[in-house]
């Protein structure tokens, strides 16, 4: 890339406005808000998260703002801006920053917030920083959950794992392919298997689960990033209790059983154990399948974490997730 740092930030300054306060161009952005303030930093690095052979600048942009974005909506916040600082390396074209920054716009048009400041190095593999600012009246914590409260989640679990085993799976050429889709839902099935392109968008650009209809029935709550057993292990850590998993009551996605069947791999690891899926752990005193709420599980007074199976009976497991080190 031949283009120096200054004439990079004035484009991106001149792509990028803010309303509620000063943002880019100054030494520090300013913001006009009058609620609590939630603030929360994500990092993604290549080759410990993501892979260029089949994640495209464009896939980077979007997911670095949803991976920050669903921590301000696990505290059943409002998202309302967001810095973003990168490490490219000199072999990076024009054009994949580019495709960098339009991934970036289209997730902030999505969540309606607004670029307000970062930075730019130079760099020896890419590195990728977001920095996500909202606010929220009542901010919903981990801590709150007690013995018999309900353990509910938005959605199915395990997409994200079962496309990036599915990724690391796949020829060249279809990488490639890959690469270049930004709306998986207008696109072919990569391979022949119904809903195999959700998994994929799942992984690549994850959408934040907003929790706006009900976060007033949650009484904690926190995004799924690592994993359905070990965030749920973390979240009764912070609480001293424990809780229960009811295997039969879990959603399965479809997709995510043929995919489990296609690797060979048993497909509970993907839903029980496989991080980035950014949907919704919810603590709640009563069931709420009104606001697209399954319940999953109870909270118990007994510290660990168990499954229920129908016939083999109460299990205890082990907290297995994506762990950084």
């Amino acid at each position: 890339m031949k283009k120096d740092e200054l004439t990079l930030v004035r484009q991106i300054r001149d792509r990028f406005s803010f309303s509620e306060g000063v943002g880019i161009g100054d030494d520090a952005a300013v913001l006009n808000f009058k609620q609590p303030v939630l603030l929360t930093t994500d990092l993604m690095i290549e080759d410990v998260h993501f892979d260029l052979s089949y994640t495209s600048f464009y896939h980077l942009g979007f997911k670095i703002v949803s991976v920050n974005v669903s921590d301000i909506y696990a505290m059943g916040g409002d998202f309302k801006a967001f810095l973003f600082s990168a490490g490219i390396p000199e072999t990076v074209s024009e054009e994949d920053f580019k495709e960098l920054f339009d991934g970036i716009e289209n997730a902030l048009k999505h969540y309606r917030g607004f670029l307000i400041g970062g930075d730019l190095s130079k760099s020896e593999k890419v590195v990728l920083s977001g920095f996500a600012v909202g606010e929220a009246s009542e901010p919903v914590l981990r801590k709150g959950a007690e013995p018999g409260d309900l353990i509910l989640i938005t959605s199915f679990l395990g997409l994200s794992s079962a496309g990036l085993n599915l990724l690391k799976s796949l020829p060249d050429d279809k990488r490639k392919v890959i690469k270049s889709i930004k709306d998986f839902k207008k696109y072919p099935p990569i391979i022949e298997i119904d809903g195999i392109n959700e998994l994929l968008q799942r992984h690549l650009m994850p959408v934040a689960r907003n929790p706006e209809r009900f976060k007033h029935i949650a009484k904690a709550m926190m995004d799924i990033s690592d994993g359905l057993l070990i965030d749920l292990h973390r979240l009764c850590e912070e609480n001293n209790v424990g809780a229960e998993i009811y295997l039969e009551d879990i959603p399965k996605h479809p997709a995510v059983i043929e995919v489990a069947e296609y690797l060979n791999i048993d497909a509970m690891k993907f839903i029980l154990s496989g991080g980035e899926d950014y949907e919704l752990l919810v603590i709640s005193e009563r069931n709420a399948q009104e606001f697209g709420l399954t319940a999953v599980g109870r909270i118990v007074e007994e510290k660990g974490i168990y499954l229920v199976h129908p016939d083999k009976g109460k299990i205890p497991v082990k907290p297995e997730g994506w762990q950084h080190f």
